[in-house]
């Protein structure tokens, strides 16, 4: 936000423009309101929290989370928004924002430069303000709470002169109710690296409050949302320090705070635990990737922040307040993991490198799931496409899908921050259809999986391949396998759905390099023709394979179950459990591989925990 006159309009600063001129928006008038407009009071006198922003004598920027009550702001004049809420300030106070307006120095005799953000996240509301602190902060009664005479809380005035005010939407608000606590604020460490209890907040927070600036002109809190662990780790040590990086979804385009980090880096970042009140306080230096530089770091974003943390203060029970979530935003994208974290590039293929696929062949085996055949064709490379059984191939169907930008579309919130780039795992193995041809076995599920679904032969689909990959280790299927693991006998393959597809790839490549190779499935009653067609693949490899079927079946798939047991494969009407895991294979002479939904995968590492276990992570 920018500071303006009464008499002049809000306009863009240089920072702000530069981020319209990347991202190429449209002109248009910033909304950014002068003052404190009347039709604002009512509605934040009945918002208990307040986000607040500062600087101080050192230069960095912090943000402090205050409130727990309705009535927490208020408006006291004309343009004065109050803020009352209780806090520790002596002996001494772990709020950073707090310490520095406890030191009550008016810069140019102007008041303290501060910014806040009123939310009522219950009804996901909010409001942005900015200007100046008039005469510090005022204990007006002490409530003590301990039996220390100097320990205890205060109840703390402040008022604000305010400058600016901004209406925002209610878009990536994670609804909680928000109830009062009575804090004893206890400081843990102000120390980098960031400690455990710090990593755990930030990989469990849905939220978070940063705070920026224009120079000494402005400043601008806001939030940020997303699903727990939106925010990543991207280091955490001495040797490479403590870098923080979230992604920027798809928003209002006014881009207030990206516009004040490209011209002034410096950034304050909280993250509140609404559960146990605990609360992180980092500040920090941050940068705006766009484009090729934000898919390098964190692939499938198409601009993200990335913050180094250069001071913390991790806080036990510091906040006045606990929230219960009510609702997640629905326009909450999955989490998107560093590149490092799943090990890939993050870089997009360049014209130059691009790769073709068109669509061949559709084969529906159940009502949800289809089998469809791909053909590749260079781009402008010349360098053959490889691949190796097991892996996955990462394709693009933005050209396809991607309807643009608008900034809310409440009927399909989701495909707001979709980039529609998919990942599934090639069920056919290497060569077997010819040199430029694989298959991918797929659940309709999403838009992505919908187009495949309504394509009709003869119509063309083609998008673009990304590239082939997955982590070596993974892979079973090598015919070198017996000679990089002469101390594994048995490879077990435990599978739930259309997680079965890396077997499909490698079961032949397995059987050919002398594996013991036993597959343990459990599939939906619906799903029993897919495992007919698999166990129809594969029953020439001497595979033994055990299908658990969950879920009522009708005639016709009490005869699919017939056709699989005429196949050779073992089945059971019932869950797969421990002792089915546990009973296959020599114990120190077996290796599992998982390839299944969450609640199977994590059974199984918890029924067979010390041995040699391998799973893909399937969320990039």
């Amino acid at each position: 936000m920018r500071a303006v006159d009464d008499h002049m309009p809000s306009q863009w600063h240089a920072g702000e423009e530069t981020m319209h001129r990347l991202l190429q928006v449209p002109y248009e008038d910033n909304p950014t309101v002068p003052g404190l407009p009347a039709a604002y009071g009512p509605w934040m006198s009945r918002s208990p929290l307040v986000a607040l922003g500062t600087t101080g004598v050192d230069d960095r920027v912090w943000t402090t989370l205050l409130g727990g009550a309705p009535g927490t702001a208020t408006a006291a004049a004309d343009g004065v928004l109050r803020l009352r809420f209780q806090a520790q300030l002596e002996p001494h106070t772990a709020d950073p924002v707090l310490e520095i307006l406890l030191r009550d120095e008016q810069p140019n005799g102007r008041g303290r430069l501060v910014s806040g953000l009123v939310m009522d996240l219950e009804h996901r509301g909010r409001v942005k303000i900015a200007g100046r602190i008039l005469d510090g902060i005022v204990a007006v009664k002490s409530t003590k709470t301990t039996t220390s005479e100097n320990d205890g809380l205060t109840d703390v005035l402040a008022n604000i002169a305010v400058d600016e005010t901004l209406g925002n939407c209610p878009k990536y608000l994670n609804k909680r109710a928000i109830t009062p606590y009575e804090s004893s604020p206890q400081l843990i460490s102000d120390s980098l690296p960031l400690p455990a209890e710090a990593l755990n907040i930030i990989d469990k927070s849905d939220t978070l409050l940063i705070s920026s600036r224009h120079g000494a002109e402005s400043m601008d809190t806001n939030i940020r949302g997303g699903a727990p662990g939106f925010v990543r780790v991207f280091s955490n040590s001495e040797a490479e320090g403590v870098t923080l990086v979230y992604p920027e979804y798809s928003g209002n385009r006014l881009y207030q705070t990206l516009g004040n980090i490209t011209s002034d880096r410096a950034v304050g970042v909280t993250f509140p635990d609404f559960d146990t009140g605990d609360v992180l306080y980092l500040s920090g230096s941050a940068e705006v990737l766009i484009g090729d530089a934000a898919e390098s770091v964190l692939p499938h974003s198409k601009m993200a922040v990335r913050i180094e943390i250069e001071a913390v203060r991790l806080v036990r029970n510091g906040l006045a307040f606990r929230g219960t979530l009510l609702d997640p935003s629905p326009y909450n994208p999955p989490v998107r993991r560093l590149a490092r974290e799943v090990g890939v590039s993050g870089r997009q293929p360049s014209p130059a490198e691009r790769t073709l696929a068109s669509l061949i062949h559709k084969l529906p085996i159940t009502p949800t799931i289809s089998r469809y055949t791909f053909r590749l064709a260079p781009g402008g490379s010349s360098t053959p496409v490889q691949w190796r059984a097991g892996q996955h191939v990462t394709l693009d169907f933005s050209d396809r899908l991607d309807r643009g930008w608008s900034h809310m579309r409440d009927h399909d919130p989701s495909s707001l921050n979709d980039d529609f780039v998919r990942t599934f795992t090639v069920s056919s193995a290497p060569h077997t259809l010819g040199s430029n041809i694989f298959e991918i076995t797929v659940r309709e599920h999403g838009p992505v999986t919908g187009l495949l679904s309504r394509w009709t032969p003869g119509s063309d689909l083609t998008v673009t391949v990304m590239g082939f990959g997955g982590e070596d280790d993974v892979r079973y299927a090598d015919t070198q396998y017996a000679d990089t693991k002469p101390n594994t006998d048995d490879v077990v393959v435990v599978a739930s759905g259309v997680g079965i597809t890396p077997f499909m790839a490698q079961a032949h490549a397995a059987h050919e390099s002398g594996l013991a190779l036993t597959l343990l499935w459990t599939v939906r009653a619906e799903d029993l023709a897919l495992a007919v067609d698999v166990v129809e693949r594969v029953s020439q490899f001497g595979v033994a394979i055990t299908v658990f079927i969950t879920g009522q079946m009708d005639n016709d798939q009490h005869s699919q179950l017939r056709v699989l047991e005429q196949l050779g494969a073992r089945t059971h009407t019932r869950r797969m459990t421990e002792a089915d895991v546990t009973a296959v294979g020599r114990v120190g002479r077996r290796q599992f591989f998982v390839c299944a939904a969450p609640r199977l995968h994590e059974a199984v590492l918890e029924w067979v925990a010390g041995e040699d276990v391998r799973f893909e992570a399937f969320d990039y």
